[in-house]
Parts: structure tokens; sequence; C-alpha cells
């Protein structure tokens, strides 16, 4: 091999290393868990950056194409690096919307290392146009590659459908992965933002204001589960230890045992918990309420899209089939991390989860797949009374997804030094062949014990422990006392620090002064009955 050519190989990898440098990064910061998570992002991001290749052989102008996102390959490193998550929508969102005098003088403050950006670029051109012209790939090698991207994506997408609830396989082609990878993360970002709905929804205002100013810093989390019943979890004594990495938080954890639903059904189970009916029909929302008192807010949902998350600065929805059947809740972490640590000091973020909806075969993955058989192992999709042992199998281990996505989400608040707390609840329970009545699922004809008996559970970081000691004290003194969801708005906007119009602080759960009300379940769209007479 002569020098020349030496110097072009080296030149070409140089060139290739670059483009891959914000994947690289993605390795130094915590966003990815286990070696199946990293083989999967930088075999799937190596690939992206090749496929060009299959239409554009000369490696010349395959580097060249690229130039433009070369561009951004150090910035989008860096900001990798300094908020140890990959640039995410509220940044793009920040970016894109501040004025140019204001961005020139953020970019100042990088004083002479702002100039490695365009100087780097210029770099990376110069070095693309010193590749021979003749350097190109043979009609052999790019059907070899455009068949080894196919094979790559088939064999993800039929390992997926088959093999996920059956072994632990690395995320190939999850949603989490294209959005951690470069450029498609990007890519997805500017999509997110391309389709969301900037008119926030029609609610009556109440008027959210800070409780005190100026405005400490803080992050609310809201994960809304779905259909997981309070007493299959066994933290609440469930005999089946479906909930291992959250009892070993040990007293961190506050579970709240008797908590009812206001619905059967997730359409009205939902704005039970993030909005407050008021008079003529008219409605406050929890969101705007938070972003009234000036808090950047976020909705990340593996459901459908919903009018409370409308007008929020970061908005994900399932919006297609393959989202429903093939995207477990997994895939909102990259997007939740990326908020929490980018957008800024006051912070509100709903994670809105499918959890135990039914096919539970489809929400859990091989790590969680614990109590057999399962509905899949008996070749079951709608299954009737004789199968409800294997029915609670697949069930409960959607239970032991679902505590491993919560600790997850407690790791990333762990990690932060201001006061942080998660509420999770789930929009409502689940019928397992419980009684004589035989009834599965949920929205019945007439709500039950079982599918509005739902769990509530409250973690706070030690800082949030210690600036807000009378809120932690009320949350561990009426953990014990009857809940409705009603209670959410009231308790949420309590524990945000957050004070508005008609607050009332014996609806709060987080309040001294809470006092117990009658708990009411909808039985229909035009009538109510007491949760304490269902069965």
């Amino acid at each position: 091999m002569t020098n020349e050519r030496r110097r072009g190989l080296g030149t070409a990898l140089a060139l290739a290393v670059w483009l891959w440098l914000p994947s690289l990064t993605v390795l130094g910061t915590d966003q990815l868990h286990g070696i199946g998570e990293v083989l999967a992002m930088l075999v799937f991001s190596l690939l992206l950056l090749a496929a060009p290749l299959v239409i554009m052989p000369r490696l010349r102008w395959y580097f060249l194409l690229w130039s433009p996102l070369a561009l951004l390959v150090l910035p989008y490193a860096y900001l990798t690096f300094f908020y140890g998550s990959v640039p995410g929508d509220a940044l793009l969102v920040s970016a894109l919307h501040t004025d140019l005098g204001m961005s020139w003088q953020v970019l100042q403050a990088f004083g002479w290392r702002l100039w490695l950006v365009p100087l780097s670029w210029l770099l990376y051109i110069w070095l693309a146009a010193t590749l021979p012209r003749d350097w190109r790939l043979s009609a052999v090698t790019r059907k070899r590659l455009l068949a080894g991207l196919l094979m790559y994506v088939m064999l993800a997408m039929v390992g997926r459908q088959t093999l996920a609830q059956q072994v632990r396989m690395p995320p190939w082609l999850e949603q989490s992965t294209l959005n951690l990878a470069f450029p498609s993360g990007l890519a997805m970002s500017l999509a997110r933002l391309a389709h969301q709905q900037r008119a926030p929804g029609e609610f009556v205002s109440v008027y959210g204001q800070p409780a005190v100013t100026p405005a400490p810093p803080l992050l609310v989390v809201l994960v809304i589960g779905e259909s997981l019943r309070s007493d299959h979890l066994g933290i609440n004594g469930y005999a089946r230890n479906t909930t291992p990495r959250l009892a070993a938080l040990g007293d961190q954890l506050l579970s709240f045992p008797d908590v009812a639903s206001t619905a059967n059904w997730t359409n009205h189970a939902v704005p039970g918990i993030v909005s407050l009916p008021l008079d003529e029909g008219r409605v406050a929302s929890l969101p705007q309420t938070f972003a009234e008192a000036g808090f950047r807010t976020a909705w990340l949902s593996n459901q459908e899209p919903i009018d409370f998350s409308r007008g929020l600065d970061v908005v994900e929805h399932a919006i297609s089939s393959q989202d429903y059947h093939l995207r477990t809740d997994a895939n909102l972490l990259p997007m939740f991390t990326s908020f929490v640590r980018q957008a800024g000091p006051r912070q509100f973020a709903v994670l809105h989860m499918i959890g135990s909806h039914i096919p539970y075969e489809e929400r859990y993955t091989g790590a969680a797949r614990v109590y057999t058989p399962t509905l899949s192992d008996l070749g079951v999709e709608q299954p009737l009374l004789q199968h409800k042992q294997a029915a609670i199998n697949s069930y409960d281990n959607t239970v032991l997804e679902t505590d491993q996505f919560l600790t997850r989400v407690i790791e990333v608040l762990r990690a932060e030094r201001r006061p942080a707390i998660m509420v999770y609840t789930s929009d409502h329970g689940e019928n397992l062949f419980d009684d004589e009545r035989h009834l599965f699922m949920h929205a019945q004809s007439g709500p039950t014990r079982y599918d509005t008996h739902v769990p509530l559970l409250v973690w706070m970081n030690p800082a949030y422990r210690q600036d807000y000691p009378a809120l932690a004290a009320a949350l561990r003194a009426n953990h014990q006392k009857k809940i409705s969801h009603v209670s959410m708005f009231p308790s949420l906007l309590e524990l945000g620090g957050v004070s508005w119009n008609g607050r009332d602080a014996r609806r709060s759960f987080a309040s001294s002064s809470y006092e117990e009300q009658p708990r009411q379940v909808m039985r229909d769209l035009q009538s109510t009955t007491s949760y304490e007479s269902l069965k």
C-alpha cells in the first residue's frame, strides 16, 4: 500500500470518527443501561451513517454530503457531555425561539472556544475534498451493504415481535435507541416540534403562581400508569414479589394503600387525575396551572394525544399502531432525561405509561418474564376463565416492567441537586377473573373494586425532604387515609409550591389539614356510585 493510499485511508477514518463522535459521547453519560443498550446504540448509529453509501458510492461526495451535519458535531457532543444527556426537545425549543441578540451573547460567553466550531467544520470539508476522486465502493460492496442494512432492520423487527418477551434483547430498533443516536435523535426532536400543537387546550385558569418569591428550583414528576391495580404490588402485600426494585428503596418510598380512581376507563380516569371540574362544566388543567406558576412543562406519553398536553413545552404521544404495539415505556426515558436536565430550574413533567394495558405480552420485555406459563406460552390472545392463571402471570410480568421503569425514573431524579419529587398512580385497575362474576379487563358496564383500586407512590430526593419537611411529614401522616384521584390536582400543586384560586388545604393529601371525603366512581357517562359500595 502506497503512502498516499495510507494517508487517504487515515483521512477517511478520521472523518468517519468525527461524524460518529456525537453518538460516542453518549457512552460517557448515564443514559445507557447495560451492554445491550450500548451495543444497540453503537451499531445503529454506525449503520445510520453508512447507509448513504448505498446511493453515494464516491467517498469524497459521501463525506461532503454529511458536511451540514458535520458543523453540528462539536456543539452536539459538547452539549451531550455538559448536560449528561443528548440535546432534547426543550433545548431545541430554547434555541429556536431565542432572539439573535441573546443568542449571540450566549455564544460570546464561550470566548475563543466558539471558533473551534467553524474551524473544525472547515477542516472537515478540506479533508473530505482531499480524498481521491476515484475512490468509490464497488457495486458488489454496495449490494452487500444494502443487504446488511435490510437484514439488520428485518432481524430487529422480527426479534422485537417474536423474542422480546422470551429473552433480554438489545433495543436494536427501539425509539430510545433512535433518540440517543446521531443524527436520528436530532431529526426526531425536530419532527416532534414540527407536529406539536402550540395552541393550549380550552381550560379555565385558576391563576397558578409560586407560593413564595423568588420561586425556588423544583422538579415535580407525575407518572400515570395504566391498568395497574394496587393489590398486585409486592410492596402492598401481594404474595408475589412484583416490585423488588421499589421494595429495595425502603422508607424512601411512600405507598398509599387505599386509593380510588374516578373511573374504570382511561378517557375519564386520566382527566380525573390532571383536571379540576369547576362550575358550569368548566375545567382547570393541572399542567396549565404549573405553567402559569413558571414551570417548564412536558407530557411524554405512550398513549394517544390528549387535550391536557396541548401548548406544553415538550410533548410526545403514541400516534401509530406501531407505537402502540411495539413501544415499551422505557422508550420515554431518553426524552424525559433530556427534559429534566435541559429545561431550566422549575419543571413539571407527566409520564403517561402504557403500563399493564392488554395485550399484556406487548408490555414487558424478556428481563421481566418471571412468571410462567404466560398467555403467549399457551398461544392465547383473548383469555377465558380457564386461562386465568396464565393471564395473571402475564399481568404480573407487566408489573415487574413497571417496577423497572419507575426505578429508572427515580435514578434520574436521584442525580438532581435541586428538590425533586415523583408521584405515581395508575389511571384505573384491572379485572382478572377475580370472583364469581368472571370479569376480565376494565371498562366493564359497571366499575368493580378490582378495576378502581389503584396504587399511589411518592418518592422524594433528600433535597426535597430537607427543603419541604412539612409536606414530607403531611404525606407520611396521611398515607394510610382514604384517598381519591380528585385530590391529585390540589395535592400536586401543594407539592409544587403553587398557589391558586380555589385552593383548599383540606382537599390535599400533602397538607396536615387533609380531610377524607366520600369517594365517587363513574358508573357510566351520566351517573356515579360510591367507591365504598363496590365489590
